[in-house]
């Protein structure tokens, strides 16, 4: 029978081999997972109910893949934090992808919904009610996942530029300093070669408005 034939991780794999050459989930549908799996739709159907399934499959995949360490109740409340941001942002990094899946999906499965648990507990035992929790998390949460749209666009466009298919595109960082340049925009030039460059300082970035929100919440504590 057709589910002996190709499995549910099967698909996953072929879907995240789509999304990773496409770089849109808009860009994913089951009729491109058949062609490349070489299977019927009724395949696909076997084992997800609808598109929509297959996102949250996809989705729970990745928080799975997230290596964080063991609870370490003896470190600060804002360093459990930092530890674990950190070890999503960093999976997320390596799937440009990961932002857009999570935030199209409903974290409706024990491995999403036991890090949002874990991450308001931490909170909760430092002594915020659980409404600060959790809009503390989600807020958190928004700012990476802005954060990452904005890294998905940068790379677009920069390929865009790499495969000259926008010369129009390749001029504007030039136009933009020398628009600077003729109002004496000083500030701006000062940190234009940074601008330029932000993509690599993803986390650096990340990280800077991460201790951003932990310092303001340290002062809702005290």
């Amino acid at each position: 029978m057709v589910k002996q034939l190709i499995s549910a991780e099967q698909i996953i794999t072929a879907a995240f081999e789509i999304l990773q050459a496409s770089g849109t989930v808009d860009a994913l549908s089951i009729r491109k997972i058949a062609n490349q799996l070489d299977i019927g739709a009724a395949t696909f159907y076997w084992h997800f109910e609808n598109k929509q399934a297959l996102l949250q499959a996809m989705a729970d995949n990745i928080i799975q893949q997230i290596e964080i360490e063991p609870c370490n109740t003896t470190l600060e409340w804002t360093d459990q934090i930092r530890q674990i941001f950190s070890a999503i942002y960093t999976t997320y990094i390596a799937q440009p992808y990961a932002a857009e899946l999570m935030m199209r999906t409903v974290p409706a499965t024990k491995a999403r919904l036991g890090l949002i648990n874990h991450l308001i507990q931490i909170l909760l035992d430092a002594g915020f009610t659980p409404e600060q929790a959790s809009l503390a998390i989600e807020s958190i949460d928004h700012f990476m996942s802005g954060l990452f749209t904005d890294i998905t666009g940068e790379l677009e466009m920069k390929h865009r530029v790499s495969q000259h298919k926008d010369t129009y595109l390749a001029q504007l960082p030039l136009k933009m300093q020398q628009i600077a340049t003729d109002n004496h925009y000083n500030a701006f030039l000062k940190t234009f070669e940074h601008h330029r460059h932000q993509q690599q300082r993803s986390l650096e970035k990340f990280m800077l408005g991460l201790d951003i929100f932990l310092a303001g919440l340290q002062q809702q504590l005290a």
